[in-house]
């Protein structure tokens, strides 16, 4: 019976009950600050993420420009390693010589030692040093010097040559 009482307290629109209306808002006064704090950490979340995507794309832009460079920096190994060997070769040139001169007995022909031949010419008598195939006398030759090593040099002394009058 005491549950009859409560209903029927209710029907006649008593008021020492709370309403519904009230109940809700005394309940749920806090759901605008929770739905506030929610929000905020959402922002923070996406702020995050963005924050992270945009690292890693500035991640993956660096690595490139290191991979690249990298690439610049083997280039240019290679091209200095061509340089060097370049650098050697042209300071063995004058080096070559003088062991040409020094060791083999080598030297530059003097104008008694050439014998120039040309088409359409009479052949000449070879002097008999030459033909014997015995060294030149100091007297006979200029004083030993370094064997040409540029192609303009010998191209002038073949065209000298070709000019002098053969006996």
């Amino acid at each position: 019976m005491a549950a009859t009482k409560k209903s029927g307290a209710r029907r006649m629109g008593n008021d020492s009950a709370p309403d519904v209306g009230e109940i809700l808002s005394k309940r749920f006064v806090g759901v605008n600050l929770y739905v506030v704090i929610m929000l905020g950490l959402a922002a923070i979340i996406i702020g995050t993420g963005v924050k992270a995507a945009e690292q890693v794309q500035q991640y993956h832009q660096d690595y490139k420009v290191l991979q690249d460079m990298r690439k610049q920096y083997r280039k240019l190994q290679v091209e200095h390693q061509r340089l060097l060997i370049e650098q050697q070769t042209f300071s063995a040139t004058p080096q070559i010589a003088s062991r040409a001169v020094a060791e083999l007995g080598m030297y530059s022909p003097g104008t008694n030692d050439k014998l120039i031949l040309q088409p359409g010419t009479a052949p000449v008598e070879m002097p008999a040093n030459i033909a014997a195939g015995n060294k030149p006398t100091a007297a006979n030759n200029a004083p030993a010097a370094p064997i040409p090593t540029d192609a303009t040099s010998d191209q002038t002394d073949s065209d000298s040559a070709a000019t002098e009058v053969t006996p």
